[in-house]
């Protein structure tokens, strides 16, 4: 791939909002490109986005109706310096840019460094393990636009943000009237999977000062592979009011959102250097578990259910207010605040890796260890032995019998299968006051935020089962026979056992976040061509949480369990609760960014910025805390981030193009790895730090050439390198912690960090009424890991659409996404066992240069769909 070709324009519209907005997002959005768009966000004051010194692009209206996105975080693709993972589905996304990126392979904090917003407030204020802003965010025909603002100055704009702010602005009756419907059918997975949605939108004008709009969608879809159950099902409803006054205007926003929504997992792989789905897996294959729907009791003795079709569950009620007043010709104050009540309830799959029926740990996770006999996996609902182990001490473990599919994969492999149960609850109030003031050469903007959030988590206990190494896999029926003959019943009708166990995080924590900034901004117009800008942002965060630590297993009933039978393992032990931990944690910091802009003429100018901020930890990172030692002895520093940034922005006749060279250093960075000691407890060492350096340069373009071809670009080109970073390499033959040995790891490119990414899109319009547009997509190859042990390859992806307009009010529509079909890996798990697949850092060079053709896992871009649009305005 020749970069060159790609370099022939840069896309560059409207910002993304900051702490320092004064809302724009009622006025019409500038369809032009030759047109100036004021921007009021991440600047210090409203300014042109030519004349504005940050790295800001928008995604327009235009841009958003051509794609058809995986995900909320599948448009920011359109944003150079932004790398987006998407290859989950709708949640569980991955979004970092300039490198600020650390675990950035692992799902269940994807969104760490960066705020998601919606109308200039997080969607979300609490980021934590599996819990985060895309749970609750959903692009639908109300978007109108889409706002983004990388580094720079979101460390004083935006909230625990320095990696960036992306704010998605919503339709208002005064910017969008009329009504429109749109209809969605597509085929998923080459084809295989139906896929349909419905958008409904009505905005307009109740009275001359007074607009409306209202909208939201429906759909259900089984997704790129097919489960055998739906994977998002559900929708939501949006709605908002603005009435003006003299001197001011007050809105009211509403979103309901009631959605449900699966994830892929990971395939098997074979071939570092060239990485292939394990035949006869593919790319369309599912391993989530069946439905298997199962009551259960919890750790706390209180009866749950689990069922795999209910997903994960994401309710959103949000209710906002703005306000915004000029007091006087010179000074405006505005006041946005939101209460939200956010909750995720889950009944998935979790930690789905082959493993090796010997393996010590599976019988451990069965309730099978120590326990002489045979243990007999029959296909669930036959009487088809698929295989049988012998174990003479109960500690010795050996496949006599292996009746088992794909076999060839993995030798006596399955696949591990956790009823994942968890439940959150996130009740917040965010409010932000601007007082801005226009004082001739001087524009001076300051405020401040405040965001309090009580939230908790609790679950786990839905159980743990084996299914066959295979497509669609049906969960085992285990029963383990004793020396003197008797059978003991080890999963229960539905294929699980160790109910009650809390195998992860099941003992549950929750407690309070409350965060509080102050910011201050000065614009200085020093002369026509020379400006410069200051702003400084102190931040408060405070964590005040609770954690229902487990206690060691109890014998349920005198050993018979809930249903008093003894010979049924599955309930017979359940897990106690310990002592109530409690830990207090509270980070202050000061983050600064200045620049200098020299504007040459009106068509070109130039900027250069420095920004020195800060990242505190999360609710996550701060629940980790939970045992006495820890919380004695474990005070995380925020991780520092610094950047230096040079923008050169031309805007001509029918072009815009600009350059961002930038460096961006963050530090103070660990990572967690998780160990069993003899006794088959889970331990985490304590974290070693690093560092991770990137020097690159962003191109953004949008260029007409001529009346009938217009392309757009955003390319980022980087060198990613970490530094510092260290693992433990765990003592396998004593299991003891003492003995691990902590390493140092080489200097080398930093993981997930692609050199290149570029995602270019050509737009030919042949007539009034026919529009063809390509784009292309790539994303250059990535270490795996600190180690760099191996490379995840580039790849390229091609999408497909035309739009015709069947009169002015309708359209049609269709799109082939993934045109040619590629296959490219997007995240890995190791193979050598079930918590050497959760240990992505523990993989050396050596070990892959030992055995490259070695079994591994893959979650894998999703394969090529066919898509059918046609909206109705009215």
């Amino acid at each position: 791939m020749k970069i060159q070709h790609w370099v022939k324009a840069v896309l560059l519209s409207a910002g993304a909002v900051s702490a320092f907005q004064a809302q724009a997002a009622d006025k019409p959005a500038a369809t032009d490109t030759s047109v100036d768009e004021v921007i009021v966000t991440g600047v210090f004051s409203a300014k042109a986005i030519e004349d504005a010194p940050i790295s800001i692009s928008a995604v327009s209206a235009e841009e958003l109706a051509q794609q058809v996105a995986t995900s909320s975080a599948d448009l920011l693709r359109n944003v150079p310096g932004v790398f987006v993972n998407s290859s989950l589905g709708e949640i569980r996304n991955v979004v970092f840019s300039r490198g600020v990126s650390a675990d950035s392979l692992d799902g269940s904090g994807g969104y760490f460094y960066v705020s998601m917003q919606e109308d200039g407030l997080p969607v979300e204020p609490v980021t934590s393990t599996n819990f985060g802003p895309d749970f609750f965010l959903r692009p639908d025909i109300m978007l109108d636009r889409l706002e983004a603002l990388r580094g720079g100055t979101a460390t004083v704009t935006g909230t625990n943000a320095p990696g960036g702010i992306f704010n998605y602005i919503s339709r208002t009756g005064k910017s969008n009237p009329g009504a429109e419907i749109q209809a969605k059918y597509g085929l998923e997975g080459d084809g295989r999977n139906p896929y349909v949605r419905a958008d409904v939108y009505a905005g307009g004008q109740l009275s001359d000062s007074t607009y409306y709009a209202v909208g939201g969608f429906y759909r259900k879809s089984d997704g790129a592979r097919d489960p055998g159950y739906a994977m998002n099902k559900g929708g939501q409803i949006r709605a908002n009011l603005v009435h003006e006054y003299d001197g001011g205007s007050v809105r009211l926003d509403v979103k309901l959102l009631d959605d449900s929504n699966g994830w892929f997992e990971f395939l098997p792989a074979t071939n570092f250097k060239n990485p292939k789905i394990a035949a006869p897996f593919t790319n369309y294959d599912s391993v989530l578990p069946p439905a298997n729907g199962h009551s259960f009791t919890n750790p706390d003795g209180s009866t749950g259910s689990w069922n795999g079709k209910d997903l994960v569950n994401s309710k959103s009620q949000s209710f906002g207010v703005t306000w915004e007043h000029q007091l006087n010709d010179t000074i405006k104050i505005q006041n946005r605040a939101r209460y939200t009540d956010n909750r995720a309830d889950w009944n998935t799959g979790a930690v789905i890796f082959p493993v090796q029926l010997d393996e010590f740990i599976v019988h451990i996770l069965m309730g099978t260890f120590g326990i002489p006999g045979t243990t007999t996996y029959k296909f669930h609902g036959t009487n088809n032995v698929a295989a049988q182990v012998q174990s003479f001490s109960g500690f010795d473990h050996t496949v006599t019998v292996n009746n088992m599919p794909n076999q060839s994969v993995l030798q006596n492999g399955v696949l591990t299968q956790l009823a994942f149960d968890q439940n959150f609850r996130s009740k917040s109030w965010q409010d932000q006051i601007t007082l801005s003031a226009d004082l001739g050469a001087h524009q001076i903007a300051a405020g401040a935020f405040i965001s309090h959030t009580r939230m908790n988590q609790s679950g786990d206990g839905a159980g743990f089962g084996l299914s066959p190494l295979a497509s669609n896999p049906q969960m085992f029926d285990v029963t383990h026979t004793l020396p003197s003959g008797a059978v003991l019943q080890v999963t229960d009708p539905a294929g699980f056992t160790a109910q009650g166990s809390g195998l992860f995080d099941g003992d549950g924590y929750g407690g309070t976040q409350k965060q509080l900034s102050f910011f201050l901004g000065d614009n200085w117009q020093v002369s026509d061509a020379l400006s410069a800008d200051i702003g400084v942002r102190h931040e408060s965060i405070k964590y005040d949480l609770y954690n229902l630590t487990l206690g060691p297993a109890a014998a349920v009933n005198g050993g018979g369990g809930t249903d008093n039978n003894p010979a049924t393992l599955w309930d017979n032990n359940r897990n106690t609760f310990g002592a109530t931990t409690y830990t207090k944690r509270d980070f202050s910091f000061w983050n600064f960014t200045g620049a200098v802009n020299y504007k040459f003429n009106d068509n070109f100018q130039a900027y250069v910025r420095y920004t020195d901020g800060q990242k505190a930890a999360d609710f996550g990172l701060i629940s980790g805390i939970d045992s006495p030692d820890e919380i004695s002895t474990v005070f995380p520093k925020p991780q520092k981030i610094q950047q230096l940034e040079i923008g050169i922005k031309y805007n001509g006749e029918g072009v815009r193009l600009a350059a961002f060279p930038f460096y961006s250093k963050l530090s103070n960075v660990g990572s967690a790895q998780i160990f069993t000691d003899a006794a088959g407890r889970l331990y985490s060492p304590a974290p070693v730090f690093g560092q991770i350096r990137t020097f690159g340069v962003e191109f953004n373009g949008d260029i007409d050439l001529g009346e009938q071809f217009n392309v757009r670009t955003a390319i980022t080109l980087q060198d990613p390198k970490a530094s510092k970073f260290g693992l433990w390499v765990h003592d396998t033959t004593t299991n003891n912690p003492a003995n691990d040995v902590k390493v140092i790891t080489p200097s080398g490119d930093a993981d997930n960090n692609p050199k290149v990414m570029a995602r270019t899109t050509g737009t030919w319009t042949a007539s009034d009424k026919l529009s063809v547009f390509l784009t292309h997509n790539y994303t250059g190859k990535r270490a795996a890991n600190r180690e760099n042990a191996w490379y995840m390859p580039s790849f390229y992806t091609f999408d497909l659409g035309a739009s015709f307009n069947v009169t002015e009010r309708i359209r049609l529509q269709a799109n082939v996404n993934n045109l040619t079909n590629e296959f490219g890996v997007m995240s890995w798990g190791r193979a050598g066992g079930f918590f050497a697949s959760l240990d992505r850092q523990g993989l050396t060079k050596a070990a892959v240069a030992a055995n490259p053709n070695q079994s591994f896992t893959v979650v894998a871009i999703q394969p090529r769909s066919y898509w059918l649009s046609a909206s109705v305005k009215f």
